[in-house]
């Protein structure tokens, strides 16, 4: 008898099993429920009946289902992953990541663990973590390649091109007829400037797969990059056509049309784009520029007011409202925003503890930044010209930069503790009380320097002087190395000179300032190298 009910659960145990194969979660349910109430259910039927709730849409169901199944069969490391799937659609992402550890560590030739905690850390925009994960699991399955995708990507946002470039050629060499391998690999050779290149493979990722959105929307950009703004243009309105809310696409749609002297289209394409996500600042930034251009600095203001109501605070939309402002001679509303005196501030840099003094500080940043392995040429989407860039330094082996770290955190309190009790402010309104962190190393040569940019994901920007040439001066009457606040880039048509702040850098001085402030540096003349430390605190939620 006991036989008997045991085949019968075994039964329809694999019902469960065929419907959630085969896609019909609601009967999956219906029988993962039948067995709930008809047996003492052990930790298969929870876990199955667990994935099917899921599957409906229940997923605190689904979640109290897998933990009762983990406490049952703690060491099962396909239980242990699907809550963690499960524990990731809740948002609980520490949650999810320590069963993703824990399957990972179960089971040492199962792939999907890791590839999950790539996965989890990617849409956390933790590139550096979820590079690692994605490493892991190609340890484990050297085939899987939605994890060589994910490794590409990963490497290619934490600002490792040359890596992303590596994974990504041999993901095309092994998968010659992928369009997706193709696609990403054009982005990568896009934003290292190998622009033929890049046209030559997002043409074959079109060939391969006419239907990819992505793949026409690299090649308009490789097709931009070589000035055939024309052949960029339909490539962007194909992409669109597929994937009707791309507003990347209509951006750049709008900025080819410019290109092409037609600047109706241009402000189509740019509507267009604040229709998708009326959250997109450089869309609004473009089409209010469209009036300045045209010499309307007040309809340019009420353009940007109006996408400021809705995404106050946004760095690009305040920086832009700035010239904006001076253009219709309201000067002193301008210098609100763009005060030097008032929102830039040095932050005094004690040496931390286990070095001699500051030198030894700086030189072991130094060698950290100089050893990096993402260290590379700046590429083009960088505002540095003739020198190196790194990627992401908090990730991998941290070394000084965890102290670098604190005294950031302690300056970006000490700054924000400045403004306690001050009026409204634009800029001061939307100070983060949750952040992250971001650092990269930038090391200029002869004629290094970078030209005007804002940090447009960040509320509060920084630059920490690690090593100076020694004829950068304070009584250089040509500025050579000084960081510049004030000009703004040659893409946005102000028509007058804004207040300009001049510093001298030192090792050893680090300079805090609001994320909207324009900065450039002046070109170096010398041989010698310069090293700086450049830095973001950055809201937990993003106001992009």
């Amino acid at each position: 008898m006991a036989k008997r009910r045991t085949r019968k659960s075994e039964q329809r145990l694999d019902e469960v099993r065929r419907a959630l194969a085969e896609g019909r979660a609601q009967d999956a349910w219906s029988s993962a429920r039948n067995l709930l109430a008809s047996n003492k259910p052990d930790a298969r039927v929870l876990s199955l009946a667990g994935a099917a709730a899921f599957q409906i849409g229940d997923v605190e169901q689904a979640r109290d289902l897998l933990t009762d199944a983990v406490k049952m069969s703690p060491k099962d490391p396909h239980i242990q992953m699907n809550l963690g799937n499960v524990l990731g659609q809740l948002s609980d992402q520490s949650g999810a990541f320590a069963a993703y550890q824990k399957s990972h560590d179960l089971a040492p030739e199962y792939a999907e663990p890791a590839f999950n905690a790539g996965v989890l850390f990617a849409d956390k925009d933790e590139h550096i973590n979820a590079a690692i994960w994605f490493a892991k699991a190609l340890e484990r399955d050297n085939t899987h390649v939605a994890a060589s995708v994910g490794l590409g990507e990963a490497f290619k946002n934490a600002g490792n091109l040359s890596e992303s470039k590596r994974v990504l050629e041999a993901l095309v060499s092994s998968r010659p007829e992928d369009p997706i391998a193709h696609t990403n690999l054009a982005a990568t050779l896009s934003a290292l400037g190998d622009d033929v290149a890049a046209k030559e493979v997002a043409a074959r990722a079109v060939k391969l797969d006419p239907g990819l959105a992505a793949a026409h929307y690299n090649l308009g950009v490789a097709e931009q990059a070589v000035g055939e703004d024309a052949r960029a243009a339909g490539c962007y309105r194909y992409a669109l056509a597929l994937e009707p809310m791309n507003a990347a696409a209509a951006l750049n749609l709008g900025e080819a049309c410019l290109k092409s002297n037609d600047p109706v289209a241009a402000e189509t394409a740019f509507r267009r784009a604040l229709d998708i996500d009326p959250g997109f600042a450089m869309a609004a930034v473009n089409l209010a520029d469209l009036s300045l251009h045209d010499g309307r600095p007040q309809d340019a203001l009420n353009a940007i007011d109006q996408f400021l109501v809705q995404n106050p605070g946004q760095p690009s939309a305040l920086a832009f409202k700035a010239f904006a402002l001076r253009d219709a001679w309201e000067i002193q509303k301008a210098r609100e925003l763009d005060n030097a005196d008032r929102f830039i501030f040095d932050n005094p840099v004690v040496h931390p503890d286990g070095y001699e003094d500051i030198a030894a500080f700086n030189q072991a940043l130094a060698a950290h930044v100089t050893a990096h392995p993402s260290l590379t040429v700046a590429p083009k989407a960088h505002a540095t010209v003739a020198g190196q860039h790194s990627g992401e330094l908090l990730g991998g082996e941290l070394g000084p930069i965890k102290d670098f770290s604190d005294i950031v955190m302690a300056g970006f309190n000490t700054y924000r503790r400045r403004f306690i009790g001050e009026p409204a402010h634009p800029f001061l309104d939307v100070c983060p009380k949750d952040v992250r962190l971001s650092i990269w190393g930038v090391v200029m040569h002869e004629a290094g320097h970078q030209v005007p940019h804002i940090h447009p994901s960040a509320w509060l920007s920084g630059v920490y002087y690690v090593e100076v040439p020694e004829n950068v001066t304070e009584d250089d009457p040509a500025h050579e190395g000084w960081i510049e606040f004030g000009h703004p880039p040659e893409d946005i048509h102000a028509q007058h000179t804004p207040d300009v702040a001049l510093m001298c850098p030192s090792p050893g001085r680090m300079i805090l300032f609001p994320s909207h402030f324009y900065h450039r540096t002046i070109p170096l003349k010398t041989e010698r190298r310069r090293i700086s430390i450049a830095f973001d605190i950055v809201p937990s939620i993003l106001i992009e």
